[in-house]
């Protein structure tokens, strides 16, 4: 086989792993007596607890399950979603916003998690934090400041901004039409979660963050809403420059406000 025809086999499979990673195990069809409340049914699950039909004594592999419960790995949550995230943002959010909740960690819980694991980082290994200047607008100051250091909060607020954009400029989208504020909500979270780990990852590269934060972005509204490399890129530049407008707008008010 020539090496140019397994690359392309090989991401042929990458693209159908994006589009439907999901792998649903076929019903068993072995009788089982339950051994929580002593059902004998068919199936994977006991139709009278929903106990699973392979919870038996503790092994190691209950141990392995007991661990990763705490943060969601048994259901291939957490960590997985952290990798569809990287490899299919746009697939992922389209799947948990129509219906598809098994395939993601709850992605609000998922971004304030992920502060938490930093801030602990934070905590034993210390960055310097440079000095501030008194601006004269002393409450702007101040919420401008926590911002700074609550970058998840920070992410998700700068990502709220391009719902109300995403929504009017994406109204008419292909792949998902007519989708709702709520759904642009949850869409922006995903975001928020991708350009947290970015500037978690590069902060001392702004360049680099940058470009991987548009990228990302890109990637994200391509796939979810499905319009063309050009389609998605001037409706995304439109969304930018409308948000941009909407926070040069808040940041005025704040000033206003905090002279008052």
């Amino acid at each position: 086989m020539k090496i140019t025809d397994w690359i392309y086999i090989q991401w042929r499979a990458f693209r159908a792993w994006q589009q439907q990673p999901q792998a649903h195990y076929r019903l068993d069809e072995t009788e089982h007596v339950c051994n929580n409340c002593g059902h004998t049914f068919v199936g994977n699950y006991c139709p009278v607890c929903s106990q699973a039909a392979r919870h038996g004594r503790i092994g190691w592999r209950s141990l392995w399950e007991g661990i990763g419960q705490l943060w969601g790995i048994e259901s291939r949550s957490a960590i997985y979603t952290l990798w569809q995230l990287l490899w299919r943002p746009g697939y992922l959010v389209r799947d948990y916003v129509s219906g598809k909740r098994q395939v993601s960690y709850p992605p609000v819980k998922l971004l304030f998690i992920l502060a938490a694991i930093v801030a602990v980082v934070m905590f034993f290994f210390p960055t310097p934090v440079k000095d501030s200047t008194d601006t004269g607008y002393i409450y702007l100051d101040m919420a401008l400041t926590w911002l700074e250091n609550h970058e998840n909060i920070n992410a998700l607020l700068s990502g709220c901004i391009f719902i109300l954009p995403t929504w009017w400029l994406f109204r008419n989208a292909p792949r998902y039409p007519h989708h709702t504020i709520p759904e642009g909500f949850f869409l922006q979270v995903y975001i928020a979660i991708l350009s947290f780990i970015i500037s978690s990852v590069f902060a001392e590269h702004r360049l680099t963050l940058l470009v991987l934060t548009f990228l990302y972005t890109f990637a994200t509204y391509k796939q979810f809403f499905g319009y063309g490399y050009w389609g998605t890129f001037w409706r995304l530049m439109i969304c930018a420059t409308l948000s941009i407008i909407i926070l040069v707008m808040l940041i005025i008010t704040g000033i206003v406000l905090s002279k008052i």
